[in-house]
């Protein structure tokens, strides 16, 4: 099973469109890990939501992806690594402190469309995040050291 920590941008992604970020998230050999914030901002949302999704369309997906969804908390981080995640993420975006948080507790890639959130973790090695197509290329069972020289390529890296 492959453990992810999924950003608001793919869940939302997920809940908009049916297709490739849906068919992953849903991905039977993913555990996915969430920030608790990330379904209170999707009802922050859920107006807007609502205007390009059917209602019913987004109860039922948001109850499928709830039952596959394991929510953590800051306790379960514990205080020293929201501290460090804080520190990293005043570097380049502050918000991204719960998603670091929960990867670091975690040990689990950050899953993500946020092109500095993963060109930071490439470059500083202090997390690990990644793009769609290498959660697909981990549930294909590829190599994550070899995900990660060709993410470095393509986001430019050293």
């Amino acid at each position: 099973m492959l453990k992810v920590v999924v950003d608001t941008n793919k869940v939302i992604a997920a809940l908009l469109r049916k297709g490739r970020v849906r068919r992953v998230l849903l991905h039977p050999g993913l555990e996915i890990l969430l920030p608790k914030y990330v379904f209170e901002e999707i009802k922050e949302h859920r107006e807007e939501i609502v205007q390009k999704v059917p209602e019913e369309a987004l109860d039922l997906l948001l109850a499928k992806l709830s039952r596959k969804v394991r929510v953590v908390s800051v306790k379960e981080v514990g205080v020293r690594t929201l501290q460090q995640a804080l520190k990293i993420a005043k570097e380049f975006d502050p918000d991204d402190y719960p998603f670091i948080a929960v990867s670091l507790g975690f040990n689990a890639p950050i899953w993500t469309n946020d092109k500095n959130l993963i060109k930071h973790g490439l470059k500083t090695k202090e997390y690990t995040a990644i793009d769609t197509w290498a959660v697909e290329k981990l549930l294909e069972g590829k190599n994550l050291a070899k995900i990660m020289q060709e993410l470095r390529r393509k986001y430019s890296t050293p």
